[in-house]
């Protein structure tokens, strides 16, 4: 009768555990294990594509507020950002790396706030210093070599006064100086030839010389003059 006892399941230490109970795990273990995996799987994906995107992101200049042309950029009008660009977009824009050597340079279009600035936005002419003008003289092929004079290329200028007449006399005003920029007659079309004039669909009909005040003044009160080519020997 003791032993029926034990067998029936009457001890609680002793009882033989069920088929169904020995063969099945609790449910739960394989959901909380899925939920983990895909927890993982999740986290993984998100650094993948954090990783990528950080790949993608490039530090440009970009500017710290409205600017207009011809503005001369200081530090506090730039301001470093990463963004994302492709190849061609990063070439065109100004790393952050250029920071110093941009500053001092200016506009030759005006850019907003937050815009990358791109290389095209700056003025290839150098600054003007104190005490510089920058002089604007209408040229003609009769008072100035205008095949071949360029941007940045040197000059000098003479006036002739009372020209034609038995007073005449012709003097040199400025003995050197640089041309910032040239200006075409847009309403004369040149044909054939490898010159600016061709390439720029007109002849030169004005120069922008860098003088100081003075010279500014005295070929202000000039008579006619004319416009020699210099060599780049002993520029400064």
């Amino acid at each position: 009768m003791a032993a029926d006892a034990l067998t029936s399941g009457g001890a609680p230490g002793a009882g033989a555990l069920s088929p169904a109970r020995a063969l099945h795990p609790p449910r739960a273990l394989p959901l909380r294990a899925g939920i983990g995996l895909l927890l993982a799987l999740m986290t993984g994906l998100a650094g993948l594509l954090f990783v990528q995107s950080s790949a993608d992101t490039r530090t440009v200049l970009v500017a710290a507020r409205d600017l207009p042309a011809g503005a001369t950029l200081q530090s506090s009008d730039l301001a470093v950002s990463k963004v994302r660009l492709d190849d061609d977009l990063y070439a065109a824009a100004i790393p952050a790396a250029q920071l110093a050597g941009t500053v001092g340079k200016e506009l030759d279009a005006p850019v907003y706030a937050h815009e990358v600035l791109v290389q095209a936005q700056l003025s290839k002419q150098p600054p003007l210093a104190a005490g510089q003008v920058a002089f604007t003289i209408p040229v003609t092929s009769a008072t100035a070599d205008i095949g071949r004079i360029r941007p940045r290329a040197w000059v000098a200028v003479y006036a002739t006064n009372n020209k034609g007449q038995p007073d005449a006399k012709t003097s040199l005003v400025v003995p050197r100086a640089q041309v910032y920029d040239v200006g075409y007659d847009r309403n004369v079309t040149v044909v054939g030839g490898g010159s600016s004039a061709a390439s720029s669909g007109g002849p030169i009909s004005s120069l922008t010389i860098v003088i100081s005040q003075d010279q500014g003044s005295a070929l202000a009160q000039a008579g006619q003059l004319n416009v020699a080519l210099l060599s780049a020997e002993g520029a400064s």
